[in-house]
């Protein structure tokens, strides 16, 4: 439920690209005051008492999963302010972005051929993969540095799929280069940035993990033995500073902005 200033006005520019109407209120007093629209299996309400708004992005957006994203976009581009048009994310979906009338966000997403072919991946679903790869063929948008993932992925013991490795390779993937277990050792340690971020390096099982304060662990995968970068981020790098044999800081570098974090403590045993 959204609170919006007009929802009359609200309900016919949503019915304008698309939505349906399920029911309305308040016709017969001052102005229409609730309504329900839906799009697919999607539903959204509108109440009245909103504020208008000129930010950029207001408290709340509006996710759309959708069957054909690139067609949604083709139809609506000329009729909606779009923020960004289609894209592939490091999640898996692919999504365009527009504002609404009250400039709330909405995005149409769907699983990426990239995400199926995680997906396949996991599932060890050697047709799913062929589909996906073919898919991606013919879009051209899966990248060496995400093949290289998916290969990874599909060499791990859980998801291990001789098919799917060697589809994989035909494609022309490339697992990362080996480091050894005892440099990967050298960078684990706590990490903390002049303004106050702070990132723990882990070793497990021969993998380097960057756990960024209160969230999950990311895997990283090597590009040299002292640069890395991020499994689920494209565009982003970790580039570990070694002077005199030990690791002192390491640099996150993601597009122009660089962020150098300084070891706070030795390496310990942290790699249970």
């Amino acid at each position: 439920m959204i609170h919006v200033p007009d929802v009359a006005a609200t309900v016919e520019w949503y019915r304008d690209l698309g939505f349906t109407v399920n029911n309305t209120y308040g016709q017969d007093g001052e102005g229409l005051s609730f309504a329900i629209l839906s799009f697919g299996s999607s539903q959204v309400m509108f109440n009245q008492g909103g504020q208008a708004s000129q930010q950029r992005r207001r408290e709340v957006d509006l996710y759309v999963y959708a069957n054909d994203v690139d067609q949604h976009y083709e139809r609506l581009k000329d009729r909606v302010d779009v923020i960004e048009g289609p894209h592939d994310t490091f999640y898996g979906m692919r999504e365009f972005i527009f504002r609404d009338c009250n400039r709330f966000w909405i995005t149409f997403g769907q699983t990426s051929a990239f995400g199926d072919l995680m997906n396949a991946i996991s599932e060890s679903d050697a047709d799913a993969a062929q589909a996906a790869l073919a898919s991606i063929s013919r879009s051209e948008s899966l990248k060496p540095e995400r093949l290289t993932a998916a290969l990874l992925a599909a060499t791990q013991d859980e998801h291990q799929n001789p098919e799917i490795i060697q589809m994989l390779e035909q494609a022309g993937a490339e697992l990362p280069p080996e480091i050894d277990e005892a440099k990967l050792q050298s960078h684990v340690g706590y990490y903390q940035s002049e303004k106050g971020m702070k990132v723990e390096m882990i070793l497990r099982e021969g993998q380097l993990f960057a756990a960024p304060e209160s969230h999950a662990p990311l895997s990283l995968i090597a590009v040299s033995e002292n640069v890395f970068r991020p499994a689920a981020f494209e565009g982003v790098t970790v580039t570990f500073n070694v002077q005199d044999g030990k690791t002192k800081s390491f640099v996150l570098k993601q597009g122009s902005e660089s962020t150098e974090l300084s070891r706070v403590t030795e390496p310990g045993a942290i790699n249970e």
